[in-house]
């Protein structure tokens, strides 16, 4: 039986300092928390230049189900204009913790992504519990995000009025990673020509498939860019 209860045997960055550590790392871990958390208290309130106070504006990317790998730039202008069109997507935060290592740091936030759809005439909101990836640089005496991944654990589809709920089509959900399987449906079925990526990270329990494996690859890529390598996410 594959060990689906523990994290790759080395993928853990043993010389970063998390929790408790000196007081100094402590306000710098704050002062990143505050950064990661302002993804969705800024952007989804369209304070577009906050939002960009989070990156190394505009040297940094960032990964969504419905962009791919995306210049953060092009990220806002695609989120503007999805919002222009109707996109809803919404995000609320659960946990954040901060490995740092010297002038760089990885930031892991646990949040549930909510996207509003409108689905055979019935209102739905698709929600999908993830881990935002962070991954922080200290530049000029200034943290900023260079990269922005996901983990996506696991979803469901909720109906907003109880008494409308669409009939999807099982065969298309069911070609979608379970751990964004009813968001990815929804936005494939409601945003235009997008397709959306069938790669993103996902659970640990996720094991040898496509996104069991980016998993994985996630967490050493983390630990290399604590490490201070060259990282191309």
């Amino acid at each position: 039986m594959p060990d689906l209860h523990s994290l790759p045997a080395g993928s853990r960055p043993e010389n970063a300092i998390r929790n408790n550590g000196p007081d100094d790392l402590a306000l710098e871990r704050y002062k990143i928390r505050e950064l990661a958390e302002g993804w969705p208290c800024y952007r989804d309130a369209c304070e577009w230049e906050n939002f960009k106070s989070i990156f190394h504006y505009p040297d940094a990317f960032v990964y969504t189900t419905w962009t791919g790998r995306t210049p953060i730039a092009d990220f806002i202008k695609a989120s503007q204009g999805g919002m222009d069109k109707g996109a809803f997507i919404m995000h609320r935060i659960h946990g954040t913790t901060t490995d740092i290592q010297g002038d760089r740091a990885v930031t892991k936030m646990k949040a549930t992504i909510t996207q509003r759809f409108v689905l055979d005439g019935c209102e739905v909101d698709a929600e999908s519990d993830c881990r935002f990836c962070f991954l922080f640089e200290k530049r000029q005496g200034k943290w900023g995000a260079v990269f922005v991944r996901h983990w996506y654990e696991k979803d469901k589809l909720i109906p907003v009025d109880p008494r409308k709920i669409p009939t999807l089509d099982d065969e298309k959900l069911m070609a979608f990673p379970k751990g964004y399987r009813y968001l990815a449906y929804c936005q494939e079925a409601t945003m235009g020509n997008i397709k959306v990526k069938l790669d993103m990270p996902g659970h640990r329990n996720e094991g040898d498939s496509v996104t069991g494996k980016e998993h994985d690859r996630l967490y050493w890529q983390a630990k290399q860019w604590l490490e201070g390598e060259v990282v191309d996410i």
